[in-house]
């Protein structure tokens, strides 16, 4: 019995290789790399916008829309000196305060807020957007998948080699073969993983000098990444080795010296960021005396915590002296107009952003807090106004959709509170109750445009087909 066992598993091995031999010789379609035979572009965006509505579901992000434009323009500025080809980026900030990021398929950068935290400077912090940028440009995920389909003929050959061992009556010759194997596919994927890890050292090093940010950030921020056990989720998912800081410390020294200033931009946004993960209580770190620094940083901290002291007036004057040394800086006027709104300080918020709006019209950042400052006045007409024009124009942005359903309630638009509604449910797959939104919306019209009526049954049918096909 034992015999006949054997014979037929090495029967199967054989069969195995001899249809792995025939597919190599059939010829592939010519898609412009061996990626595109596994999973093609098309593919990768239809897989990422899945992924996106299931993030959107299931991970609380920020929805701050200033943190979201600094986040937003400084990977499109390094996309644009990467070797990315693919034009659509969706860049989400997840709520977390640990160090991480990632890349997934079809244009999508996830990275914590906790980057803030651990990148002191632009540099530091745009050399991790550039790795990942490079996870894209090089696909990657496709690649991964092919070897890990590689990995697991390889690992059914071994097993069934084993098994072919074990029936022929050498027990510990086929548990060690077995053993072997899966050894073997584990050291294989780590491997693999560490060589897509240099690789996106490499580009992203690349993009990151091209754009004109300091060589020296990524092998700065990992080296001090190694002392820190707070980043070790970051180091168990982006393995930092001495050789991976010596090969990016080699790179730096290849390029000739040269100055870089820090952003003061940056330091902005890190002590926003920050601000997030303190909590709110009378120690010593909320006391703006603490805070003795003079860079527009600390000016920015002071005037938080001032503020959320209390000290209104304080808090503004502290506010006015950054954005005397940053008047063109969009967002450090964002910040100013929204530490007026929460000043109630509603009126000159708004003409401050008036007059910004003015020189950068429906820009993101200033559009957002313009009308939360119209909000706060109880113009709720404008201000539904201004977040529908903002929903045209990013209409792949839930944050943007369900700010528009609040203000639009207070506006008494209840067709255009449904409206917005089925979108944001849409933005995160979940089709049936965006359906029911529309559904109420045309409930709502009634009847009362038919132009209005035939462009809510188109998008119901939309969703229904997207609904159908799962995506």
């Amino acid at each position: 019995m034992f015999k006949r066992l054997a014979l037929l598993c090495t029967a199967i091995s054989l069969t195995i290789i001899a249809a792995i031999a025939i597919a190599q010789e059939q010829p592939l379609p010519t898609l412009g790399d061996r990626e595109s035979s596994v999973l093609s572009p098309h593919e990768e965006r239809i897989l990422g916008q899945q992924f996106l509505m299931e993030l959107r579901r299931s991970v609380r992000t920020v929805r701050d829309p200033i943190l979201k434009y600094f986040v937003r323009t400084n990977m499109l500025e390094l996309a644009e000196h990467s070797d990315l080809t693919q034009t659509e980026l969706y860049p989400v900030i997840i709520d977390a305060k640990e160090l991480n990021a990632f890349a997934a398929p079809g244009g999508i950068i996830g990275i914590n807020l906790g980057l803030f935290r651990f990148a002191e400077d632009v540099h530091e912090y745009s050399s991790v957007v550039a790795h990942e940028l490079a996870h894209l440009s090089q696909r990657h995920f496709a690649r991964r998948i092919d070897q890990q389909r590689q990995l697991t003929v390889a690992q059914l050959f071994g097993f069934l080699t084993s098994a072919a061992v074990l029936a022929s009556g050498a027990t510990d010759a086929g548990l060690a073969g077995l053993l072997g194997t899966q050894s073997m596919v584990e050291a294989e994927t780590l491997k693999y993983s560490r060589q897509q890890e240099r690789e996106a050292d490499r580009i992203g090093f690349n993009a990151l000098t091209k754009a004109g940010y300091d060589p020296y950030g990524a092998s700065r921020m990992f080296e001090r990444l190694g002392t820190q056990d707070d980043a070790l989720e970051f180091l168990r998912t982006h393995p930092v080795s001495q050789k991976r800081v010596a090969d990016l410390s080699a790179q730096a020294l290849e390029l000739p010296e040269g100055e870089f200033e820090s952003s003061d931009e940056y330091q902005l946004m890190r002590v926003r960021a920050l601000q997030r993960f303190i909590e709110t209580t009378t120690s010593s770190v909320r006391n703006p005396e603490s805070i003795t620094g003079e860079k527009l940083a600390d000016w920015y901290e002071r005037a938080l915590v001032l503020h959320q002291r209390g000290d209104f007036e304080d808090a503004i004057e502290e506010m006015r002296k950054v954005v005397k040394q940053m008047p063109t800086s969009l967002l450090a006027i964002s910040c100013f107009a929204e530490l007026l709104t929460m000043s109630e300080k509603v009126d000159l918020a708004i003409t401050v952003l008036e007059h910004a709006l003015a020189d950068t019209p429906d820009n993101a950042p200033l559009s957002m807090i313009y009308a939360r400052a119209l909000k706060a006045a109880e113009r709720y007409t404008e201000a539904t106004s201004v977040l529908q024009k903002q929903a045209r124009i990013h209409s792949d942005d839930t944050d943007v959709w369900f700010e528009l359903a609040e203000t639009a309630g207070l506006a008494d638009k209840i067709v255009e509170v449904h409206r917005a509604r089925a979108e944001y449910y849409a933005l995160r797959g979940e089709f049936n109750r965006a359906i029911s939104q529309l559904n109420l919306a045309k409930k709502a019209s009634d009847g009362a445009s038919f132009r209005l009526e035939a462009s809510l049954d188109q998008r119901i049918l939309e969703l229904r087909e997207r609904a159908e096909q799962g995506a």
